[in-house]
C-alpha cells in the first residue's frame, strides 16, 4: 500500500511539474508578414493606384524596379499593369529584410509603346489575374485538357498595311515580315517570347498543339517559343486588319478549340487583340473583356463534353515569377 501511495504522489508531482513547465514556456515568435488581403499565394495583387501595403509590424519599403513607384511607408502610388516587380521590406523591430513580389492587377497603368496598342479595358482584371494565378500554380494537370490563348509578343516595329474597299494591298501582306507592310516584334518582344519558351519547358507544360494567326508577328512568337509541335496557322484568329471570317476572333478561337481532342494535354494559341473580347458572342464562363497584354493571355479548360471555361488571365511576368518561385530561383 505504501508503495502504491509513493508512486501516486511521485506521478502527481512529476505531472504537476511538467504542466507548470509547459505553462511557463513562452510562445514561439511569429514572423512579421504582409497582412493585406490582396497578398495571396506569394503574390500581392495591387488592384489600384495609391495602394497601401498592410503588415503585422512596422516596416520600411523600397524597390529598385522602375515599373513601380512606392514610398518608404509602403504606399504603392503606381505599378505598371500586368508586370510583376520585387519589393524589399526592412522590419523595424529586428532590422531583418524580406523580399516579396507584386503584380499590377489593373488595366490603367500601361506604358509606351504598349499604351498605343491597348484595346478595351478588362472587365475585372483583379479577379481575372487572381484566378489565373491559382490555375497556373496547379498546371500541368494530368487529367484535364487546357489551352493558353496568348497575345503575340511585344510588337511596335512598323505598322500594318491599311485595307480599304478599293485597295486590298499587296498579296498576302499580313503574312509579310516586312515592317513596311505589317507590324513586327520589337527587341523586347523577341527576348520575352524566347524566355517564355524556356519557362514553358521549365514548368514542363505538355503543349501538344500550337496554332498561330497568319500574321508574321504571331508566327514569329510561336517560333521563338519553340514549344515543340509544328506550328499550324489559321486565318480565323487573324488580326482584324485582315480577318475576313465575318465572325470575329473570339468565335474563331472557340471553333478551333472545339476541334482539339480532349487528351489531357495543352494547346497554345497565339493571336491578337480582340480575341479577349466577347463583343457579340455569348459565353457565360468568360468575362466580357479579359486582360490580354503582349506575351500574356488567358487560360481555358476543355471538358470531355467540349465545354470551355475561362480559368483566368496570366501575364508574362506571372509566368516568369511562378517558374522562378517553383524552381526556387528567387
Amino acid at each position: 500500500m505504501r508503495k502504491i501511495m509513493f508512486l501516486l504522489v511521485t506521478f502527481l508531482v512529476i505531472g504537476n511539474f511538467s504542466c507548470t513547465k509547459k505553462e511557463n514556456t513562452p510562445p514561439a515568435p511569429v514572423a512579421p508578414r504582409i497582412t493585406s488581403v490582396e497578398f495571396e499565394s506569394d503574390l500581392l495583387f495591387v488592384n489600384k493606384n495609391d495602394f497601401q501595403i498592410l503588415t503585422s509590424e512596422p516596416a520600411d519599403f523600397a524597390s529598385t524596379d522602375p515599373l513601380i513607384n512606392i514610398s518608404s511607408t509602403g504606399l504603392i502610388k503606381r505599378i505598371t499593369s500586368a508586370e510583376v516587380v520585387s519589393i524589399d521590406v526592412t522590419w523595424k523591430s529586428s532590422g531583418a529584410k524580406t523580399r516579396f513580389y507584386a503584380l499590377g492587377a489593373t488595366e490603367t497603368n500601361f506604358d509606351p509603346p504598349y499604351l498605343t496598342f491597348h484595346g478595351a479595358s478588362a472587365t475585372d482584371p483583379y479577379t481575372a489575374y487572381k484566378a489565373g494565378w491559382q490555375t497556373l500554380r496547379k498546371l500541368p494537370v494530368t487529367q484535364e485538357t487546357y489551352a493558353i490563348s496568348l497575345r503575340h509578343a511585344d510588337a511596335d516595329n512598323g505598322k500594318d498595311y491599311t485595307i480599304t474597299p478599293a485597295d486590298q494591298g499587296p498579296a498576302n501582306w499580313w503574312k509579310s515580315c516586312d515592317n513596311t507592310l505589317a507590324r513586327q516584334l520589337n527587341a523586347k518582344g523577341i527576348a520575352r517570347a524566347t524566355e517564355l519558351g524556356i519557362i514553358f519547358k521549365d514548368l514542363k507544360l505538355p503543349i501538344s498543339r500550337v496554332v498561330s494567326s497568319e500574321f508574321c508577328r504571331s508566327v514569329k512568337t510561336a517560333e521563338l517559343i519553340n514549344a515543340g509541335p509544328a506550328i499550324v496557322t489559321n486565318g480565323r484568329i487573324n488580326h482584324p486588319a485582315y480577318n475576313k471570317s465575318g465572325k470575329g476572333l473570339f468565335p474563331g478561337m472557340i471553333e478551333i478549340v472545339k476541334s482539339f481532342p480532349v487528351d489531357n494535354k495543352m494547346s497554345l494559341i497565339i493571336a491578337h487583340h480582340p480575341i479577349n473580347e466577347l463583343r457579340n458572342s455569348v459565353y457565360p464562363t468568360f468575362p466580357n473583356v479579359s486582360p490580354y497584354s503582349w506575351t500574356g493571355g488567358y487560360l481555358i479548360k476543355i471538358a470531355p463534353d467540349k465545354t470551355i471555361t475561362y480559368q483566368g488571365a496570366v501575364s508574362w511576368g506571372m509566368f516568369k515569377y511562378w517558374r522562378d518561385l517553383k524552381l526556387k530561383r528567387l
